[in-house]
């Protein structure tokens, strides 16, 4: 390289460094962002522990150092009311402690910085442990990744506020405080085009004993029984001067909780959009074995029926010019999902038509970008609302459920989101339908069996592995006529090999004849390949059904049986010292005997090879198994107990029937000798007469069984019984009916010396 050209360079590297050198510090957390000059903007600190170092006061009433702020400003913030800090331990709605069937279900931390949530732990169910050991921690499903502070921690909380003006909406995604910072420094004259009440603090609104959070009871009425509840008011006066009130309500024995929002302007009519963080920070189950991630969804109205769409956290981390929103018709419910939990928003009353929707769009957007695996980046929802119009004597209320907890049919109907608890990645069109109303039904059926059987031994709780067992078994049953004429048609078609094989190197050279000959056996014998091959045909969906099922009962997780300890994850029987590709750390053992008990049940229905070509086939089957034992590696331990109960009843089925026998059956070793003996009597040349098939040897029962017979033929009793049964003439002295002094009877026709002689008649001549 020449002088000229490092000149060059090195200017550009300089220019390069001195220009992008202060965004590099700030994105790298080196060095604090710079100042902005918009004091609508500083209300939004950038360092987001700010928020523990606040003093018990708004902090517009704090201007930025070094700026004279203008008289107005100034003169509104003397007038502001001082809010109080209010210790997030008096901020908790429900209880962890309590367990209790008709108690509370979560514990539901209310943030004061935007009024929003900070966490909803489930007091239910236990977070997703990996290993032999449960810790047995609570599970959180509202919450920011306390791990990464940089990260989703700096969001603000989920169900928090922005305002917008009517005429500008809101950005399509929400923006962490840092990153307004930055934008507002990059540039300061950029107008204001959301009102940040997500940043802010709000004033909790105390009741007459000055609780932050209040007692509620609901008296009973149409079939519904009374129950408590609690709830927190929070108010605060937005720039543009309407009076915002958030009121979150939870009840017992609820799977989410209620809240409201309230517009107010008192002063003047006022028009603007709002802008609703969804609830966010699902955790991913299994992170090492599942296939689910996490998805954002998306239920709308059309027609009166809900369409359900989703996309993977993948997707949206992936795209960089496509939006994911929904937009064109109204907005029944939004949320994030994984395998097993959902979170959700829903606005209430529902929509039914374009009329009465409140929401102008709903945007999927990425919280935080997985370095090192898109899938498992972190995702939300937001839903910016249509224009309101508020007055001083017209306020604007709004109404929304929030949903968190398991993917069952009973816990999503009042969202009208039943869909989210079938399993949607299948391929087999009635799949998702038999495992609704068919599997599923059967697998809460064997559960309850074994509930009653464990009460009676003083338990108190089922065992879902022996419901699995059980339920494998009613399906196996109901499908025995299936799996009779599959193993049926399989021994046939192992009878019919020599013949076949005789067939084929006869007409070798005549591939029409040798076609027309192999169907004329099948259809002497009443063979027919394909008919073994329906039976497989016809259990697939019910095969697949069961597995959307596993995949989707929250029920089987955390469900142990034997040496499981979660039947919804693979058994992970001891750990490996070292990572295996494709396998992962742990070591399974319920793949390993599935795929050796297929193999065992392949030899014994699969005929053995007449052609190379179907060695070759076969070969190739044994080697798929290896390859179905990678894929199938890390399946829930509950499907590989399925797989081992269904094939040892199909082994059964293949051994044990009677009319299964190993052997040529009589008919056709008869109808085969005829064929290869001539009218002479002799073998036709070049054919071989079949042997006669060798005799079974006898059991113990058997040889036992036969010296009584002999014993008792011995017996003139039983012989006089067994000639009488027959129709034949008493053995020994047959002639005189054992006595030897009667005369024989030569009239008596079957008597040999007067056969073919006439009769006649004493005293005729």
């Amino acid at each position: 390289m020449s002088n000229e050209r490092r000149l060059v360079l090195f200017v550009m590297l300089t220019f390069a460094w001195v220009m992008g050198s202060p965004y590099l510090l700030t994105w790298l957390g080196l060095a604090p962002p710079p100042r902005p000059k918009d004091p609508a903007v500083a209300k939004a600190p950038a360092d987001p522990a700010a928020k523990k170092a606040e003093p018990p006061v708004a902090k517009q009433d704090e201007p930025p150092a070094g700026d004279e702020p203008a008289p107005t400003i100034k003169a509104a913030a003397d007038a502001a009311p001082k809010i109080e800090v209010v210790p997030a331990s008096e901020l908790v709605l429900g209880s962890l402690a309590d367990k209790s069937p008709t108690g509370y279900r979560f514990a539901v931390q209310l943030d004061q910085k935007g009024a929003g949530v900070d966490s909803a732990v489930s007091s239910r169910y236990e977070a997703d442990f990996e290993g032999r050991v449960n810790p047995h921690l609570p599970m959180q499903l509202i919450g920011r990744d306390r791990t990464k502070p940089a990260a989703s921690a700096s969001w603000p909380p989920s169900l928090t506020l922005t305002l917008s003006p009517a005429d500008a909406p809101g950005r399509g995604e929400p923006l962490r405080p840092i990153d307004r910072a930055q934008l507002a420094a990059l540039d300061p004259e950029a107008p204001v085009v959301e009102d940040l009440l997500d940043s802010q603090l709000w004033e909790v609104v105390r009741d007459d004993q000055g609780r932050a959070v209040r007692p509620l009871k609901r008296e009973a009425g149409d079939g519904v029984p009374a129950v408590e509840g609690q709830e927190a008011v929070f108010r605060v006066t937005a720039d543009n001067g309407v009076v915002v009130t958030k009121t979150f309500r939870l009840w017992q024995n609820a799977d989410g909780f209620e809240f409201d929002l309230k517009f107010e302007s008192p002063d003047q009519e006022r028009t603007f959009a709002y802008n609703l963080l969804g609830p966010y920070g699902i955790p991913i189950e299994g992170e090492w074995y599942t296939a689910t991630f996490r998805e954002v969804f998306f239920g709308t109205v059309a027609g009166g029926a809900v369409n359900l769409t989703a996309h993977t956290a993948y997707e949206i981390a992936k795209a960089t010019d496509k939006l994911f929103d929904s937009t064109i018709n109204p907005l029944r419910f939004a949320g994030v999902e994984n395998q097993y939990f959902a979170i959700l928003v829903a606005p209430v009353p529902p929509p039914v038509s374009q009329e009465d929707r409140i929401d102008r769009a709903t945007t999927a957007f990425v919280l935080e970008r997985h370095a090192q695996d898109i899938q498992k980046s972190d995702v939300g929802v937001r839903i910016s609302s249509k224009p309101i119009k508020v007055g001083p004597n017209t306020p604007q209320s709004f109404s929304f459920l929030v949903f968190a907890g398991p993917k069952t049919e009973a816990a999503l109907a009042p969202y009208g989101a039943e869909e989210l608890a079938v399993y949607r990645k299948g391929i087999i069109p009635l799949a998702p339908t038999i495992a609704r109303y068919f599997i599923t039904p059967i697998l809460s059926f064997t559960y309850s069996v074994t509930e009653q059987v464990a009460a009676f031994f003083g338990g108190t709780r089922g065992n879902y592995g022996i419901a699995i067992i059980l339920l494998t078994v009613i399906v196996k049953m109901l499908l025995f006529p299936l799996g009779r004429k599959q193993a049926m048609m399989a021994q046939k078609m192992q009878h019919l090999q020599p013949q076949m094989k005789e067939i084929q190197e006869r007409y070798k050279d005549d591939k029409e004849r040798l076609t027309r000959e192999t169907f004329a056996l099948y259809k002497k014998h009443g063979a027919n390949p394909v008919s073994g091959c329906l039976p497989a045909l016809v259990q697939l969906p019910i095969f697949v059904g069961l597995w959307q099922a596993l995949n989707t009962s929250v029920g089987l997780r955390q469900s142990s049986f034997l040496w499981i300890n979660d039947l919804a994850a693979p058994d992970m029987l001891f750990r490996f010292p070292f990572d295996i590709i494709f396998l992962g750390h742990w070591f399974n053992l319920l793949p390993i005997l599935v795929v050796g008990l297929m193999m065992v049940q392949t030899k014994l229905f699969t005929p053995p090879p007449t052609t190379p070509e179907a060695e070759m086939q076969q070969k190739t089957m044994k080697y798929m198994m290896v390859v179905m034992a990678v894929m199938f590696y890390k399946v829930p331990s509950g499907l590989g107990l399925y797989f081992i109960t269904s094939s040892l009843w199909s082994i059964g089925e293949r051994l044990l029937l009677p009319k299964i026998i190993h052997d040529v059956d009589p008919a056709d070793a008869e109808e085969n000798a005829k064929a290869a003996i001539g009218a002479n009597g002799s073998a036709r040349r070049g054919t071989a007469v079949p042997p006669p098939p060798p005799a079974k040897p006898e059991g113990g029962l058997a040889k036992f069984w036969n010296r009584v017979l002999e014993e008792a033929k011995k017996d003139p009793t039983y012989r006089k019984i067994v000639d009488d049964r027959d129709g034949k003439e008493p053995r020994g002295k047959d002639r005189t009916d054992g006595n030897p002094d009667r005369p024989e009877r030569p009239d008596r026709p079957d008597d040999r010396r007067d056969r073919g002689k006439p009769r006649s008649r004493p005293g005729r001549k």
